[in-house]
């Protein structure tokens, strides 16, 4: 019994292996896009891209080999910021001021861009006002329990691509700025999201599982990267 247990095992070692290598993909030869994804033991890839529209790069991340199938997760690169609060007074006390800082994401080792953009604002549930275009709103002073925002070009009520967009203030202060965060939820490198990250291994061949566009010049069965030693 333990002798096939044994057997077993390696057996499902051997078919759950990791690859390592480099695959080419057949639209290269045509041009001038080109893809490329190299493998390693230690589980993680690089994919390699010249795009005529999305230009060049290299996207680093982490693979899972389950038998003949390969499931790619590209590492996260952005990162949002803490979205916060601050309440004060202003020498102003017939008016309220309510002012929202956009904090773009961020890139490891670097700092994050601010802007200041125009918002549509919900104060106390009411009806939407529009900021000026430096996202600056001056009302007659009021006792703020609420407030939401949303994109100025966005119809819908969501959360505009915001990390948090509702925001309830706690103290009766007549100065109100807020720090609103870029959700990190999507990559802003469009090529993340268009990459292939599902691939059949076939030997010294991956095909994609999922549709990708060089099928309409190449056709399905010519869609593949091979490996190149």
């Amino acid at each position: 019994m333990k002798v096939i247990t044994l057997i077993l095992v390696i057996f499902s070692l051997k078919l759950n292996a990791q690859i390592d290598g480099k695959f080419r993909h057949e639209i290269c030869k045509v041009g001038p896009n080109c893809f490329a994804y190299q493998f390693y033991k230690t589980g993680t890839f690089e994919f390699h891209y010249s795009q005529d529209i999305l230009g060049r790069g290299i996207i680093k991340g982490k693979y899972l080999k389950v038998k003949d199938t390969l499931k790619l997760t590209p590492d996260k690169v952005y990162f949002s910021r803490p979205t916060k609060i601050l309440e004060t007074n202003d020498r102003n006390l017939n008016s309220t001021r309510i002012s929202i800082v956009y904090q773009q994401v961020y890139k490891i080792g670097e700092s994050g861009e601010d802007s200041k953009i125009q918002w549509k604002v919900s104060i106390n549930d009411g009806e939407y006002i529009e900021t000026d275009q430096s996202g600056v709103l001056i009302l007659p002073k009021i006792e703020i329990k609420k407030i939401k925002i949303k994109d100025f070009f966005h119809l819908d009520d969501d959360k505009s691509g915001l990390v948090e967009n509702t925001f309830y203030p706690k103290l009766d202060t007549n100065n109100i700025e807020i720090f609103v965060s870029e959700s990190d939820a999507e990559d802003k490198n469009p090529m993340v999201s268009w990459m292939t990250k599902l691939l059949f291994i076939k030997g010294r061949k991956l095909y994609p599982i999922t549709f990708e566009a060089e099928e309409a010049y190449l056709g399905k069965k010519k869609t593949y990267y091979k490996k190149i030693d």
